[in-house]
This record gives C-alpha cells, sequence and structure tokens, in this order.
C-alpha cells in the first residue's frame, strides 16, 4: 500500500451529515497543477481524451459549454422557485454531481468543503449530528445502526429502521449523499425523520443534533454460573478409551467470567485501544473472550488488518482485494502480531445487520480462520473499497476502486456474513439474545 495512503471501509454515518465510510483508501495527493482549472473560460471548447478500453477516445465538451453559455445568456427564473443568481461555482459543484451520479454507485460521492472536512473531522472520532449509520438498501434507506449514547440512540432509532422522510422530504430513490446533507445540521438544532420500523407503522421521530464523540472501545466483565459439564469415563473396560460424550447432567456449576470488548469503529485510535483492551482482558483472568461488532460501520482497512493480527500467524490471509479493470488481487495478510502466544482463547463475535465493511472483514477472516465463532444475525454486506482523492484543498471526490473478499474468496456483498449461531430477536426473552447465546455457546 502507498505509503501516503490510509485505508479505510464502511457506510455512511450521519453525524454532522458526514460521510463515514468503509473500504476507503484516502489518498492524501491532490491533482497535479497541470490538472487544475483556473478560470470557466479557459476550457470552454476543449477536447477530453479518455482511455476506454484500452483504445483513445475524443470527447467533444462544446455541447456542454454551448448549453451553458445559452443557459446564461437566456435563462429567466421568472415564474421559478430557482433564486435570481446562481453562483458560478454551485453550477459547477452540480455539474460533477450530475457526472457522479451517472455511475450510478451510492458509495462514489463528489464532496462539497462542508461535506469534505466532515468526513475528515468523522474518522477522527469526535463531531456533530444525530449519530447514527445509514446506508442504502433495495432502493431505498436504512438506518444501520445507531452510534452508542449518540441523539440517534436516545431517540429509539435501531438497525433495519427504514427512513421514508427527511424533515418531510421523501426519501425514494434518494442517494445516500444526499440524505446526509438534509440531516446534516448545528448542534442544538432539530431535524424529523420519518421512520418505520419492521412490522410497525410510519411515525415522526423528532432529533436533537449534538456533539458526538466516537469511542473506540469499551469492555464489561459479565459473571455468569454455567454448568460444568462431567466427561464420563469407561474405566470399567481394559483398554477401552474414555469416552468423549458428556453426561446428560451437569454434575455442578461454577461461575465463570466472559470479557465483553466492544468495538465500535474502526477509526485512527482504535488499534492502540484494541491493544489495550486485550491486555486488559488477559490481566482479568476471564475464560472468553465475547467481542462485539455490533452496530459497527466499519474504517480504516488497516486497523481491520492489525486487529485480526493479534489472533492469526504472520501471513495469514486477512482480505482478498481485487482492483482495477483487469481485477487484480492484492492479498492482505496478518503481521502475527499474536498476543495469544500459548493458546487463543475461546472467542465468539457478536454481529447484526450493522456490522458493515472492516466489521465483516474482521469477523470473516477470523470465523473461516477457526478462531471465532460468530452469533447473531447477517452482517450488512458491503464489499466494495473507495479511495478518497483531494481534486482541491477542500473539494474531494470518493470513488469506488476496488471489491473485497474473505479469506476463502466469498463476496458479502450480497447478504453479508452468515453467523454460526443465528439469533432471533423476536423470539428472545432476554434483553440480550446475542450476549446469551455467546455465553451459551462458550460454556459448553
Amino acid at each position: 500500500m502507498n505509503a501516503n495512503k490510509a485505508s479505510l471501509l464502511g457506510v455512511y454515518v450521519v453525524v454532522l451529515g458526514a460521510v463515514f465510510v468503509g473500504g476507503i483508501y484516502v489518498g492524501q495527493n491532490q491533482l497535479a497543477e497541470s490538472e487544475k482549472v483556473s478560470t470557466l473560460d479557459n476550457i470552454q471548447g476543449d477536447v477530453l481524451t479518455a482511455q476506454i478500453g484500452g483504445a483513445g477516445e475524443k470527447f467533444d465538451f462544446t455541447p456542454y459549454w454551448r448549453v451553458w453559455n445559452t443557459l446564461e445568456r437566456k435563462f429567466i427564473p421568472f415564474g421559478t422557485s430557482t433564486a435570481e443568481e446562481i453562483p458560478a461555482e454551485d453550477r459547477v459543484y452540480r455539474s460533477i454531481e450530475g457526472l457522479v451520479a451517472s455511475y450510478n454507485d451510492p458509495y462514489t460521492v463528489f464532496m462539497r468543503p462542508q461535506v469534505s472536512e466532515d468526513f475528515k473531522i468523522a474518522t477522527k472520532g469526535s463531531l456533530e449530528g444525530i449519530g447514527a449509520v445509514i446506508g442504502e438498501r433495495d432502493g431505498g434507506l436504512v438506518v444501520v445502526g445507531p452510534l452508542t449514547g449518540s441523539p440517534a440512540e436516545s431517540a429509539g432509532l435501531v438497525s433495519g429502521d427504514k427512513i421514508l422522510k427527511i424533515d418531510g422530504v421523501e426519501t425514494g430513490g434518494m442517494l445516500v449523499d444526499d440524505a446526509v446533507k438534509l440531516i446534516r445540521g448545528e448542534g442544538g438544532t432539530e431535524v424529523v425523520l420519518s421512520i418505520q420500523s419492521e412490522g410497525q407503522e410510519p411515525r415522526d421521530v423528532s432529533i436533537i443534533r449534538g456533539t458526538i464523540e466516537i469511542p473506540s472501545t469499551a469492555h464489561t466483565v459479565i459473571e455468569r454460573e454455567v454448568p460444568v459439564i462431567a466427561v464420563a469415563s469407561n474405566n470399567d473396560t481394559p483398554g477401552t478409551p474414555a469416552s468423549t460424550e458428556p453426561s446428560p447432567e451437569p454434575a455442578e456449576t461454577e461461575v465463570q467470567d466472559f470479557y465483553l470488548l466492544q468495538l465500535f469503529s474502526f477509526s485512527q485510535t482504535s488499534i492502540a485501544s484494541f491493544e489495550r483492551e486485550l491486555t486488559s482482558f488477559v490481566e482479568s483472568g476471564a475464560s472468553s473472550l465475547i467481542l462485539d461488532l455490533r452496530g459497527n460501520p466499519g474504517g480504516y482497512i488497516e486497523s481491520a488488518i492489525q486487529i485480526a493480527s493479534w489472533f492469526l500467524p504472520e501471513g495469514a490471509v486477512v482480505v482478498r482485494e481485487y482492483s482495477g479493470p483487469e481485477k487484480k488481487e492484492i492479498v492482505h495478510t496478518s503481521h502475527g502480531r499474536m498476543l495469544f502466544k500459548e493458546s487463543v482463547p475461546r472467542v465468539a463475535i457478536l454481529v447484526d445487520q450493522g456490522s458493515a465493511s472492516a466489521s465483516e472483514i474482521l469477523a470473516g477472516a477470523l470465523q473461516e480462520h477457526g478462531v471465532a465463532t460468530l452469533v447473531g444475525t447477517n452482517t450488512f454486506g458491503k464489499g466494495s473499497v473507495q479511495e478518497l482523492v483531494s481534486i482541491t484543498d477542500e473539494l474531494s471526490l470518493k470513488v469506488t476502486v476496488a471489491r473485497w473478499y474473505t479469506p476463502n474468496g466469498v463476496s458479502i456483498s450480497n447478504g453479508g456474513l452468515t453467523p454460526d449461531i443465528q439469533v432471533d430477536p423476536k423470539s428472545a426473552t432476554s434483553s440480550d439474545p446475542w450476549v446469551d447465546a455467546a455465553i451459551d455457546f462458550l460454556a459448553s
């Protein structure tokens, strides 16, 4: 990976309306001076040469500039909702947005100055907004998950909620980036979302935007009385091996500690935070680790690789990436940090439809290498990688440049990862059926 690029994965986090994407290479270099345009006049009539299928084709921009100049000379806003004068800058931005939209990819987005700045702030872990992760599914907008302690969580938004309207504006066919712009606003201001939860009628939810501090990690040590499974032996018959079948009834119970580690995002601070948590886990004496990736939208690819490296030996495949027209394969492997030198503890990973991108990379790698068992519901299913290109100091373009696959070559773009142990929240009798299912598995 280029030294001046960092990698990101994820969906969109609507915190100040910022776009917090996963699967992104963040390009630090701007365009060369020869690629920059200082005025509109000096490019009118130019011909762009583009490489398509290996052969150069010339595209004449004359029709575009004829339309531009005709509108400049003739358009009168009388009887329309158009402002008296639309700044040239805004018209250029809208032209670019139209070009980007023609690629029909919800993750390829042109970012105006404010959105571009919000994005950079979001990846550092603190911003303003409602604190909800949103994505596109089946042509509509959905809540991937609210951030812990956010206004969105306080308002009752949950994973899977459909967003039908934003301040009265219907979202049918709306791009995620456009929804981000509508939801964005200063702390202390209100936004009203029309929300439809599964099996319920639509309802309006008023949310007051606030300052969102995005934590990297948190943990809880859970004490639980669990059965001690006695293994029956068959010592009466010489030469007969001991039975490995558990006795039908547990002989006794004991109290065990389970370390629940919540990873909220794969930000720039996640690697150090996760290492501290693993050290705390070892010192706690807990018997098993429960890694909670529910509602985690993703973040830096390198963070996922580094975290996987604490569980996988050096050289083990973490994720396969295919990029460019030739679909060149890039294999990202474990750095072999292996905190658990002697034996890896039993690990359960909690996932849901809010687990996306970098979360899916980490969960998929540990699942396929047999290190962890996935517990919960299918994940979001985001298997693409974007590059963030600095167009100017203030403008950015996020463009899909690659697809990623699990170590075994499985794409998760359609349907997400399938857990080893399924959890049905509808039939649950406890407050957290994910944790209960994980403890039942780890204690067995």
